[in-house]
């Protein structure tokens, strides 16, 4: 049940992360949770299908997502979205088209959703939502381009250590398996890698 309380508790958490762009004015705060809608994902459950509509871009408030990609039947784990965190396939949504990507709960997660009209709807009403958006654009198309990167330039013991760095209890909440599909490593790799780190050793 979404309580007055755990709204409250999460308008806090969003306003944080939209502060970390830009500092906001009560109007512009209010425009945003209006034109959010709450979504809860079950442990499990896929919110954004591979090949499918690509309509909305979502904010995690608690849990953790997981951006997947089946190629010639094989799965390929994308990102990890770990709260507070923006989860979006965001190059498909902004250029309209399917996802290339799907995007499931890891475990019970509670989002906020933007769809493509209202997110152009505010832009169009508020120069300060206008703003914001360029940021965070700006912001997640730099997240692609680093994760585009880091896989052509940085090691997996590099790319590992800055996951942990990004979601610090991560091994506590995620298959092996899917960090190592993540890192393009074998999970018998991943286990030498966690074992050198263990020892003190770097590439």
């Amino acid at each position: 049940m979404h309580s007055e309380e755990q709204i409250q508790q999460d308008r806090a958490i969003i306003r944080a992360v939209y502060e970390r762009f830009l500092p906001l004015d009560e109007e512009t705060m209010e425009l945003i949770y209006e034109n959010m809608q709450y979504v809860e994902i079950p442990k499990g459950q896929t919110w954004l299908a591979q090949d499918g509509p690509n309509d909305f871009i979502g904010l995690v408030v608690a849990g953790m997502m997981r951006a997947e990609q089946v190629v010639d039947g094989e799965e390929h784990t994308v990102y990890f979205f770990d709260a507070p965190d923006f989860a979006t396939e965001y190059v498909g949504f902004l250029r309209r088209t399917p996802s290339r990507h799907s995007i499931s709960a890891l475990e019970d997660c509670r989002i906020y959703t933007w769809s493509y009209d209202s997110l152009q709807d505010m832009y169009a009403s508020s120069k300060t939502g206008e703003r914001l958006g360029r940021l965070i654009a700006e912001a997640l198309f730099g997240n692609v381009v680093g994760n585009v990167e880091s896989f052509r330039f940085e090691s997996a013991t590099i790319r590992y250590e800055n996951l942990l760095a990004r979601s610090p209890n991560l091994l506590q909440r995620v298959p092996q398996y899917m960090i190592a599909s993540y890192l393009g490593v074998t999970p018998e790799s991943l286990s030498r890698i966690r074992a050198k780190i263990a020892r003190g050793e770097r590439d």
